[in-house]
């Protein structure tokens, strides 16, 4: 027997609702207590990395913890998103699958970059190149994944702009197209260790950070708002 429409109804709009869950929680555990406001800087000695990480291990453990816990809502919030781009899709939800693709992608790489993160200061008698290993490769897997999201961003927009009668306004489409695009500033780290675009940057990590929460949380309000749409019409 099929749940109720206004069991489905509520299921969908809780599955909105944990895009800003998730943002909360990484506000609280990546930036409140790990790394996330002030980066380690990547142009930092081995053996101050390795120190900044042992001192703050505990932080840095329980901030990335609520990071990964974070990631479960999020996942909640990418089937949803599918669900309404495949809509609109019918009979062959090519985007809508892409954008699960790139979204559960996402979710892999912050977990497998908090993992390392928590790694750097686990053992403090280490070498130093241990915890600068375990830094430098979460930062690549982050914020060189980039990718993940630009497919999410722009198969959304795709759909947005094929369909009339979009819940998505044009304009916020094109503007998550030019967003997904500049994220290209997140592969800066491959290149430098210094200024805007080394991993500690304001062109590699703060824009393609602020970015993301923009387009998350801007499409889950305008998912709610059509939902709320769809409740009210019957």
């Amino acid at each position: 027997m099929a749940i109720s429409a206004e069991a489905s109804h509520r299921h969908q709009l809780f599955a909105c609702w944990c895009a800003p869950i998730f943002t909360v929680l990484t506000i609280i555990g990546w930036f409140g207590f790990a790394q996330g406001l002030v980066p380690v800087p990547a142009d930092l000695g081995a053996a101050a990395t390795k120190d900044w990480f042992v001192a703050h291990q505990l932080a840095t453990a329980i901030g990335c913890s609520i990071f990964l816990i974070a990631t479960g809502f999020l996942s909640i919030f990418i089937a949803q998103l599918s669900v309404m781009l495949a809509e609109a899709e019918r009979g062959a939800p090519v985007m809508a699958i892409a954008q699960a693709g790139g979204g559960y992608g996402v979710i892999v790489l912050v977990i497998l970059s908090c993992c390392l993160w928590i790694g750097a200061g686990y053992r403090a008698e280490a070498s130093p190149d241990i915890a600068v290993l375990y830094n430098d490769a979460s930062w690549f897997g982050f914020l060189l994944g980039y990718i993940a999201l630009t497919v999410q961003m722009l198969v959304t927009a795709a759909v947005g702009l094929a369909d009339r009668e979009s819940w998505m306004p044009r304009w916020w489409s094109w503007a998550s197209v030019a967003g997904g695009l500049l994220l290209v500033t997140a592969n800066g780290p491959a290149f430098t260790k210094s200024g805007p675009f080394a991993f500690h940057g304001l062109a590699a990590y703060y824009v393609p950070m602020v970015i993301w929460a923009i387009w998350l949380d801007g499409t889950a309000w305008l998912m709610r708002r059509e939902l709320s749409r769809r409740k009210a019409a019957l």
